[in-house]
């Protein structure tokens, strides 16, 4: 997608336009439904004269006799177009609510894991609902405003200049002051319609961490704070919209009390002319209804600036997430089924803004089918070296490849199809059994290919004991579950899978110690026949593997098997040394 900038009101409204034309039969009627509700109005104060002058001058004429079948048939005309105007622009608003979001989605889905890191899940959240939904309302309802009322004040001031141009002079006289206002007020509301979406995002965003943290809130005594915090942006949100009703409230009455002293000149001219038989009755009444009529909208087309400024703010959010850059997948090579074998070379990384890189000249070779422990103290860099591989993040020097092709020249979805990953946390759909297993590009897996994957995995026993086998829904995140069947689950996607390269990411650190041999013997049967990259704090489960690297402060400081480590006593021997301590003070 090419990259746009033009987030100026124009530039928006184009956009958001550009969404309806997709539908366009849908909008063409709603529009000429909606031309027809307006056209309507004018009319009623057209008939305002011949009511008048033909049914009170004495004598009833045959125009009179048809004023009320008149009357009647414009009123079926305008229920008629605005129902269907309401209707279409309904379905109108929900297939661009529709496409806004596959739009955004999608394309969130395949932002560079920066994105995810810089913005709050809950400005995330908020941008793809409440932001949506926000644009395409007031989007139609401007849409609305302007073309039923446009119509509207055309028609009107069109009887008003027809039935006396003199007086009509008296109302053009204070369009320049409205424009004034108009313009005014609307730097201001513009101003708090994004403070409030801001502050809402903020909101969205407390409310997830306060959902997410229920536990840790409770046993720190920590109500209050999240109440406040949470308070902090509801109070925001307040002044905001209190602000920005005010200004849009005032702006409308200044607009009104314009109209007023015009309705008053009117007034007082219009009786000057009646006395020179320069005005009939009718003329006066068709003139003062026209007149009265454009009252109404006339407050909604200053009001508009509301949802105007609104709209625009949610849409300048919308549209600038659509806008965004993606993952950078130019590469073109592809294979179905890579051989697996891993090369770091010179490899280093520092992320925007940092004052030190994260991994520094790394160099690691890895040969298919084997098994590599990475091990190391928090911020050693271990998470970011596996990040490299499916490319959730690139290195700023040096170079990854697998099998001898470096991962840019890859084309992006193929090579994350040659990786499973089972991480410490299962990340399990509220969904059922069946689809937590065969996740994604799997869904169409036969329910023998399942079974199967959950009977390697050990995930078998459980999921027939539950009430509807692999039919049962899991619960968010799957609740329903132990932390170790959880585990299986995952175990049994990457099964499933059958990748030729497996990334186990401190996979068993949250379960207990029965529970983790349990499911380590599930993971040895797992590693079989494919490179494998594990990050464990348990030393102990890596004993088995190929060769163990380790990390200090982003480099590759150690590298050899379990025992060769154990020999050299150097960082890897402290750490075995520390967690054996540990271990033996919590068993004595």
């Amino acid at each position: 997608m090419p990259e746009i900038t033009d987030y100026t009101a124009k530039g928006l409204y184009k956009r958001l336009l550009s969404y309806s034309l997709r539908y366009w039969p849908l909008f063409a009627t709603s529009l000429i439904a909606l031309v027809f509700a307006a056209v309507t109005e004018p009319l009623f104060a057209s008939l305002m004269k011949p009511l008048i002058d033909e049914n009170f001058s004495g004598e009833r004429t045959e125009m009179a006799k048809w004023l009320p079948v008149i009357i009647i048939v414009l009123f079926l005309i305008r229920g008629l177009a605005t129902y269907i105007n309401e209707y279409c622009s309904a379905k109108l608003a929900g297939l661009v609510v529709h496409d806004l979001r596959f739009d955004m989605l999608s394309r969130i889905l395949r932002f560079p894991n920066s994105y995810f890191v810089e913005q709050p899940a809950g400005k995330i959240i908020s941008t793809v609902s409440t932001n949506v939904d926000a644009v395409t309302e007031a989007g139609f309802n401007i849409i609305t405003v302007l073309i039923r009322d446009g119509a509207i004040v055309i028609g009107l001031m069109a009887i008003l200049l027809y039935t006396n141009w003199q007086l009509t002079l008296i109302c053009f006289a204070i369009l320049p002051l409205i424009a004034i206002g108009v313009s005014v007020a609307a730097k201001r509301l513009n101003r708090f319609a994004h403070s409030a979406q801001t502050s809402h995002a903020d909101l969205v965003q407390s409310i997830s961490e306060v959902i997410g943290a229920q536990k840790i809130i409770k046993i720190y005594g920590a109500q209050q704070v999240e109440t406040d915090r949470f308070m902090k942006s509801a109070d925001e949100i307040m002044r905001s919209r209190v602000k920005l009703v005010a200004t849009s409230a005032a702006n409308s009455a200044i607009v009104q009390w314009i109209l007023a002293a015009a309705v008053a000149a009117v007034v007082y001219f219009a009786g000057i002319l009646a006395e020179s038989d320069s005005m009939t009755a009718g003329d006066f009444a068709s003139f003062m209804t026209a007149m009265m009529m454009l009252l109404a909208p006339v407050k909604r087309l200053t009001n508009i600036n509301q949802q105007l400024q609104k709209g625009l703010a949610a849409a300048d959010n919308v549209f600038r997430v659509v806008d965004r850059s993606v993952e950078n997948s130019s590469g073109t090579h592809t294979t179905d089924r890579a051989l697996g074998y891993i090369e770091f070379n010179k490899v280093g990384l520092t992320f925007p803004g940092a004052e030190a890189p994260t991994l520094i000249d790394i160099n690691l070779w890895v040969k298919p089918g084997q098994t590599v422990g990475i091990v190391g103290v928090s911020g050693g860099g271990k998470s970011t070296l596996i990040n490299l591989l499916p490319r959730f993040l690139d290195p700023t020097s040096g170079v990854v490849k697998l099998d001898s092709v470096d991962l840019k020249q890859w084309d992006l979805q193929c090579l994350r199809r040659q990786i499973a990953v089972v991480t410490q946390e299962s990340h399990l759909l509220n969904d059922t059994v069946r689809n937590n297993i065969a996740y994604g590009e799997m869904r169409g897996a036969s329910d023998e290919a399942i079974l199967n994957a959950a009977r390697m995995a050990n995930a078998l026993p459980f999921i027939e004991k539950l009430e509807n086998g692999l039919d049962t829904v899991l619960g968010d995140n799957g609740l329903r579950l132990s932390g170790g069947q959880r585990q299986r689950i995952s175990i049994a996607r990457a099964f499933l899978k059958n990748a030729p390269i497996l990334i186990l990411d401190e996979a068993t650190s949250a379960l207990d110690s029965e529970a983790e041999r349990e499911v380590q013997e599930d993971m040895e049967r797992l590693r079989h026949g494919r490179t494998t990259l594990v990050i464990a704090h348990r030393l102990s489960t890596l004993t088995t593997a190929d060769f163990i690297i380790v990390l200090d402060q982003g480099k590759l400081i150690e590298q050899g098997t379990h025992q060769e480590l154990l020999a050299r006593q150097g960082k890897y021997h402290y750490l075995h040394s520390i967690q054996n301590q540990s271990t033996s003070l919590s068993t004595d």
